[in-house]
């Protein structure tokens, strides 16, 4: 079984990108986007008790997508691959 896990600093930089994205594409007003990156420097910060669910949870997803893939592989006749 493969065992991959995303640490803090890498999901970490994952938001900031999406909430920067989020924040440059959506049609939000300026001050809805101020408070979307306020809610992402503050809330979402390393070392918070919110970020550490996050990566746990992403984490948790990484795991069961990994072994559903690894099952299906082994399901799978050789002739169709």
């Amino acid at each position: 079984m493969v065992q991959v896990n995303y640490s803090d600093d890498e999901i970490n930089e994952m938001l900031v990108e999406l909430v920067n994205r989020m924040a440059s594409e959506a049609e939000l007003s300026a001050k809805d986007r101020a408070m979307l990156k306020r809610w992402r420097s503050s809330e979402m910060k390393l070392g918070s008790d919110e970020l550490d669910d996050l990566v746990r949870k992403a984490n948790e997803d990484l795991a069961k997508n990994v072994e559903s893939r690894e099952k299906s592989a082994i399901r799978r006749p050789d002739w169709r691959q």
